[in-house]
């Protein structure tokens, strides 16, 4: 009995020594985005996120996520390395999942004070150090340069923000220069009727924030997965130039699924007499976001949104915003989703516009 007591303790020691959150000899102590000092692996091979964190992560490396957070639809495979998904469980909060692929590192988003409860707890439950990452349009740079930094990947971080430092921010220092007035006003249409939307603040409404457009919305956040309700009166009474219509919710992601959701939803906006009465109806300017892999401004609200970026910022500032759209995205989903694009297929993502 006591030799079996010693060859179960044996057994179990590794994965606690390599996963305990006490410094040692092969372990390092990091700060992680929420201020939480953490001991971690010197090496990390291999990372478990959640679904904020999980793109971020594979941006990096492809081969260090030991999950997938959302499932990639065939149409949407094209456009995301298999590497995101293959041979990979679709997991998110099952502890005995996340114990059974042995990670190093747990890569959690940061919301709110509530997140460093949840983190300091798990970490404390699974014997796995958390680290807790900002994933804002806002926290991309510092995002990536801790990244780099706790998990040893710098040069590949290093890539990632020049192209941040090269394309994004300029975008979003030159429309915060455009005086107030003469930013359009854009009302993010959800829902099969387009009758749900996004305040300014939302987690879902982070495009349209960064290029400082003048969200028309003036409604609660209606929580983590957003849609607040509205009204046609209501939309009536905002009138937006711009009537952005949005991705539709990404497979998996526990949420209820649309049929032909892009269309159905443009389709009655641009077809129904009550919509047709509205400036961005008449004018033209209802543009529907893309969709593949992952909607370009929201669901999941994560680095998916950084060819939203790119592309509203052309179709929000025609006149200002000067920038070879097609060359920038094929280096954005080269270096976010580890692919090769071109013109062809960036037309088909742009044809439900």
């Amino acid at each position: 009995m006591l030799r079996t007591g010693v060859w179960l303790w044996l057994c179990v020691l590794p994965l606690h020594a390599l996963h305990g959150t006490a410094a040692g000899p092969r372990q390092r102590e990091v700060t992680d985005m929420a201020g939480r000092r953490v001991s971690i692996p010197h090496t990390v091979n291999r990372v478990f996120t959640d679904r904020f964190v999980s793109l971020m992560a594979f941006a990096l490396d492809t081969g260090m996520t030991c999950n997938a957070t959302f499932r990639v639809s065939p149409a949407a495979g094209k456009y995301i390395s298999a590497a995101y998904y293959r041979d990979k469980p679709l997991a998110e909060t099952n502890e005995e999942e996340i114990l059974k692929l042995r990670p190093d590192v747990i890569l959690w988003s940061f919301l709110d004070a509530s997140s460093v409860q949840a983190a300091d707890r798990m970490q404390t439950k699974l014997h796995i150090p958390v680290l807790l990452v900002k994933f804002g349009i806002a926290d991309y740079r510092s995002a990536y340069e801790f990244l780099g930094q706790a998990l040893h990947r710098r040069e590949a971080a290093g890539r990632i923000i020049d192209f941040l430092d090269r394309y994004l921010i300029p975008l979003h220092e030159r429309t915060g220069k455009i005086p107030e007035e003469k930013r359009p006003s854009v009302y993010y249409a959800e829902g099969s009727r387009g009758l749900n939307t996004e305040p300014a603040g939302s987690l879902h409404s982070q495009v349209i924030d960064y290029l400082h457009a003048r969200n028309v919305a003036t409604v609660q956040v209606g929580g983590v997965h957003g849609m607040a309700a509205v009204t046609i009166e209501q939309v009536w009474r905002w009138n937006p130039d711009v009537i952005l219509v949005w991705p539709g919710f990404p497979s998996g992601a526990g949420l209820p699924r649309q049929v032909k959701r892009e269309e159905s939803t443009k389709e009655h906006i641009l077809t129904d007499p009550l919509w047709k009465r509205m400036n961005a109806v008449r004018n033209g300017r209802v543009f529907q976001v893309p969709s593949l892999p992952f909607g370009w401004t929201d669901r999941p609200p994560s680095v998916n949104c950084v060819p939203g970026v790119l592309w509203l910022a052309c179709r929000l500032y025609p006149e200002t915003v000067t920038l070879d759209l097609n060359e920038a995205l094929q280096g954005c989903f080269r270096l976010f989703y580890h692919v090769e694009i071109t013109d062809s297929d960036l037309a088909l993502l742009y044809a439900g516009e």
